[in-house]
């Protein structure tokens, strides 16, 4: 039996994730310690592993005694229970939570994901596959004039339209959910908008990929098409010295030899690479 499936049949959907109690975890997290305290009395290595053991328990089950969620909902007061519910800090560290389980679940091997897909083919370097090239292509054409709208925006983020603010730069960004989302240019964005659109209509694994990680693979796949979203013109590569406080280092960007658009720019010490 796979690590996979283990973890499959002891998981319960229906007591965490959006279904997660946080009184059932309160309660049985404070169990935990005391019950982890005194095996630690006896034998202090064990006492360790019977917490880290009742941690993994309470993540993967949402309780560690069985009938907790039943126990809680009959005898907890209903005091305590809304104290839980109405306080917003401990929403917002269950919400963050929250993200990082779906990211751990959701998470791609993102050049394996590529080529899996039929996105991406390896032959004579990476390059798109001739149909889903196309099908970026479409959406390019499509969302040309409709770039700045805020439902288009906010499909990035999977965020709600009205969550979309615009902000005065001289750069495409925008502020959604208090963090600013920036690009490089115009043709960049719209790389972005139509990868996306392309993607989501290739294959239903990509409303699963974590929101973030989609980002970071919009913005590699920015160089594979053959030509400028923007103009039509040729993508290249340059090399520039940029001095900072902390010295000299080269960005290589690539960029449209047409109409000068930056579609990604890279330090010489990230890992990540520029392909044509």
């Amino acid at each position: 039996m796979t690590e996979f499936s283990v973890v499959e049949r002891v998981r319960r959907p229906e007591y965490t994730g959006q279904n997660r109690c946080v009184p059932c975890t309160a309660v049985n997290v404070v169990i935990a310690a005391v019950v982890s305290t005194l095996v630690g009395v006896v034998v202090p290595p064990a006492g360790v592993a019977v917490f880290v053991a009742s941690l993994v328990s309470i993540y993967l089950r949402g309780y560690l005694v069985p009938g907790t969620p039943t126990l809680t909902k009959r005898y907890l007061p209903e005091s305590i229970r809304a104290r839980f519910d109405d306080h917003e800090a401990d929403d917002e560290e269950w919400e963050i939570i929250e993200k990082v389980e779906q990211h751990r679940e959701n998470a791609v091997e993102p050049e394996q994901f590529l080529v899996d897909e039929g996105v991406v083919t390896r032959d004579d370097g990476d390059r798109f596959t001739e149909d889903f090239a196309a099908l970026r292509d479409e959406h390019v054409d499509a969302n040309r004039d409709s770039l700045r709208e805020p439902a288009t925006l906010a499909t990035l983020f999977d965020a709600a339209p009205d969550s979309v603010a615009t902000t005065d730069r001289d750069y495409p960004a925008i502020e959604i959910d208090n963090r600013i989302r920036k690009w490089p240019s115009e043709a960049a964005l719209l790389a972005d908008v139509a990868t996306d659109a392309a993607m989501a209509a290739w294959t239903d694994r990509w409303a699963d990929v974590p929101v973030e990680q989609r980002g970071t693979i919009r913005e590699e796949l920015r160089t594979l098409g053959d030509d400028c979203p923007a103009c039509g013109g040729q993508i290249t590569t340059t090399a520039d010295t940029v001095e900072s406080c902390c010295g000299l280092h080269e960005v290589i960007a690539a960029e449209c030899g047409s109409c000068g658009d930056r579609l990604r720019e890279l330090d010489e010490n990230h890992e990540a690479k520029l392909t044509r």
